[in-house]
């Protein structure tokens, strides 16, 4: 192990033992091996006024995000130097708070571990130039420029894992942190049985309403159909179907799989949110323009603005701009018996090497970046809930948001696979639109769409 002296160093200067870097480590001598892969990268870094304290690494920035990235130091000798692969909006960064946050605990890691030199990436999960497009592509041809240890939202990590393009994680990872985190958090990471990710941000749609209008919070289909203003949510398809709805239908007790795992709906529960949904319009709670809708920062930009007093949103949408929305409670999306339930999704940690050198060096990293402390106050910083319940905790009892949280989560479940979610998916949105759109009764409707999945054309 090499030492280092560090002299009148702060915060920002340790950027010269931990090197971040944005799209630039690519396009800085990849151009060549992007065509081979057939891969079209990011806007190239410009150079911009350094403004980095005397003694820190220099600084570019990616004109088309704005996230600055440090100058790639040689590796020097004695260390084990990994890459890691995170989303432009949660890579670190010292322009937003969460960006500031990770660099401060870049540092601290970078004390502890000088053997260890950390590169970051930030890079999009999906698309050209994408995380998962690297992650397909270069193994063949160029397996050098693939990270060590990369973030992946639900939809990535579940292909990654199916196309085996990472490591599984059963036996790499401290059983201590599992124990910790929410079951429904151990279920997102879990793909076809085996531990993929380690889940590490969570986000969930829930209510949020004015409580000037509410004597009692509006959790059940009975006390909604009380309501003294309208709902607002999302009822329009996304990913093939009304996330908002889905969770309505799931929340009665609705399955989308059969004991032989195959699509699947359930006449009854369904049966029962298309009669509360006709109710509603019935009272005036709920009208057609909803189908308009198909994304929970509609419904927030109406809410936040005071266009609405209750309105479906997202977590992330909330814990972000919340101070615009005071005074606001929240509560769970409303259930046919009043109880909690949740669908979380969120991004998740996998190991893309596979020497065991660098298996040990990232789950270093990881390790520490899961410490409760340090995972509750990044995830506060950047408005997205932790996936431990201890560090939920971290946000302290002040906010009444831990409490609400974590009675959600735990109660929560993962959002179905896309796969699952394309192959039900039309057949319910069918349904609430016949009912809402074209007048067919709830219970024709609940029974057409079970026909078509459970039977098929």
């Amino acid at each position: 192990m090499r030492n280092r002296q560090r002299t009148n160093l702060d915060k920002q200067s340790v950027l010269l033992g931990v090197t971040l870097i944005t799209y630039a480590i690519l396009l800085s001598g990849c151009i060549d091996l992007d065509a081979r892969l057939g891969i079209t990268t990011a806007t190239p870094v410009e150079a911009t006024q350094d403004t980095t304290p005397t003694g820190a690494a220099p600084t570019l920035k990616n004109p088309s995000t704005g996230i600055p990235a440090a100058i790639p130091n040689e590796s020097e000798p004695g260390t084990t130097a990994i890459t890691v692969w995170m989303p432009p909006s949660l890579a670190p960064n010292n322009e937003t708070p969460s960006g500031q946050e990770l660099l401060d605990q870049i540092a601290a890691f970078d004390e502890i571990h000088p053997e260890i030199q950390v590169k970051f990436l930030a890079k999009t999960t999906t698309g050209p130039g994408s995380a998962l497009a690297y992650l397909r592509t270069a193994p063949p041809v160029a397996p050098t420029v693939l990270p060590d240890l990369v973030l992946l939202d639900q939809a990535a990590l579940i292909d990654a894992s199916r196309e085996k393009l990472i490591v599984p994680m059963s036996t790499l990872i401290d059983p201590a942190i599992l124990s910790e985190m929410y079951p429904a958090a151990v279920d997102l990471g879990t793909v076809d049985g085996d531990l993929a990710g380690l889940v590490y941000l969570l986000e969930f749609q829930h209510l949020v309403y004015r409580d000037v209008y509410f004597t009692v919070p509006p959790d059940s289909f009975g006390a909604m159909l009380e309501s003294p203003v309208p709902y607002l949510f999302p009822a329009g398809a996304d990913q093939n179907v009304s996330t908002t709805f889905l969770y309505h239908y799931l929340s009665s007790g609705g399955t989308l799989i059969d004991a032989d795992g195959k699509p699947h709906l359930d006449v009854d529960p369904l049966r029962t949110v298309l009669t509360f949904y006709l109710s509603a319009r019935e009272k005036g709670i709920i009208d057609n323009t909803l189908f308009q809708i198909s994304d929970t920062s509609e419904t927030w930009g109406n809410y936040r603005d005071r266009g609405a007093g209750l309105a479906t949103v997202s977590s992330t949408q909330y814990l972000s701009e919340r101070q615009a929305a005071r005074p606001s409670r929240t509560t769970w999306i409303p259930t046919v018996n009043g109880q909690p339930y949740a669908l979380v999704t969120g991004w998740s940690w996998a190991i893309v090497a596979h020497d065991p050198d660098q298996q040990a060096a990232a789950m270093a990293l990881l390790n520490f970046l899961m410490n409760p402390v340090n995972q509750g106050k990044f995830a506060r910083a950047a408005g997205w809930v932790p996936s431990q319940q201890a560090a939920l905790n971290v946000w302290g009892e002040d906010d009444a948001y831990l409490a609400f949280s974590s009675t959600v989560l735990s109660n929560a479940h993962p959002m179905p696979d896309p796969i699952l979610r394309a192959a039900v998916g039309p057949a319910l949105q069918a349904a609430v639109e016949n009912v809402m759109l074209q007048d067919m009764l709830p219970a024709q409707a609940a029974t057409q769409a079970a026909q078509t999945i459970n039977i098929g054309p």
